[in-house]
């Protein structure tokens, strides 16, 4: 056999099990609770959209879209455009345009100190240009993420107290309209800026089924969408809701004592990730300050360009697959 032959071989093996992997990191991805979560919500709203469209109830309907939602989508927006857009429209929707600046001070940042990082290294303009965008698109997702994760863990912090106000609301009489645009007072950041747009949308003669479903596809946790399916099956099939709710809080007050529970059960591997991790740099600044002739051989050279690309390359993956295997995230 020829090595043509062997090399064919293995390049096809090659591409039949990277397609295969691929295939099962897009099941996988498609069977998380948050894409099935949006999925269901979007298509709720999409029937909601049509229905109203029909009734003609097109000027209620603008007044409603601006109080519900920050800011509306243009119908003829690219497609390539739009997980960007979605993406800054969460990012407005958690923090507000305070968000959206930390985002741009950080990507101008990031950009500004991996151009200059990079004027040591004899990369060529090209190469330090594609250097400095990788760092940047790197440090805006990081930012991009520790937003909504902080809004995350501040919003379920103060969720289930925010149920037992509903809760002690209904039982006292008090119409779950009216619960909501208590909670949307006396509740606690950032739970009540939620619940006060919920409630300035019902006072204008939205329909509880669709605040709902369009403040569930704002927030993307399903903590709040269970919450909106109890709200929407008690209004449409009846029965006790304080009592629903209750069982609700109690169930958000679990699922965060089991977040808390496999947070401090994986400190443990996301530190060892952590210190693996600046191993390499802290061993490079050693020897840049001791004996810096010797790194020239990775920083001038051709081949110690290709060594540096590829010890980044291998180190993002395995530090990837660390981070999936110790990040337990069930606040989706």
């Amino acid at each position: 056999m020829r090595p043509v032959d062997v090399v064919t071989a293995g390049a096809f093996f090659a591409l039949v099990v990277l397609g295969l992997l691929v295939r099962s990191l897009r099941q996988m991805a498609r069977q998380q609770p948050a894409t099935r979560i949006r999925t269901r919500v979007t298509e709720l709203r999409d029937e909601q959209q049509t229905a109203t469209t029909r009734r003609g109830d097109k000027e209620g309907r603008d007044k409603q879209q601006e109080l519900l939602q920050r800011k509306r989508r243009l119908p003829d927006q690219a497609a390539l455009l739009a997980p960007f857009i979605a993406k800054y429209e969460r990012v407005r929707t958690v923090r507000g345009a305070a968000g959206v600046r930390l985002i741009c001070v950080v990507g101008v940042a990031a950009l500004i100190a991996s151009f200059v990082g990079t004027a040591s290294f004899s990369f060529g303009p090209f190469g330090r240009l594609m250097m400095s965008l990788g760092a940047t698109f790197v440090a805006v997702r990081a930012a991009y993420r520790w937003i909504i994760g902080r809004f995350r863990l501040r919003f379920l912090a103060a969720f289930p107290d925010t149920l037992d106000l509903i809760i002690r609301a209904v039982r006292a009489g008090i119409p779950a309209v009216q619960a909501i645009c208590i909670a949307g007072v006396e509740s606690e950041e950032p739970v009540r800026a939620t619940f006060r747009t919920m409630g300035d949308a019902l006072l204008v003669g939205a329909e509880l089924k669709e605040v709902l479903e369009q403040a569930a596809a704002r927030l993307q946790l399903a903590d709040f969408s269970f919450f909106t399916v109890c709200l929407i099956l008690q209004r449409e099939t009846g029965g006790n809701l304080g009592d629903t709710l209750e069982t609700l809080a109690a169930i958000v007050r679990s699922r965060r004592d089991i977040r808390a529970k496999s947070k401090a059960l994986t400190a443990e591997g996301k530190l060892a990730s952590k210190m693996i991790a600046a191993v390499p740099f802290v061993i490079m600044g050693v020897f840049y300050v001791v004996n810096r002739p010797y790194l020239q051989t990775l920083t001038n050279t051709h081949a110690g360009h290709k060594i540096l690309a590829l010890a980044a390359g291998l180190m993002t993956v395995g530090l990837w697959l660390i981070n999936k295997i110790a990040n337990l995230d069930t606040s989706r």
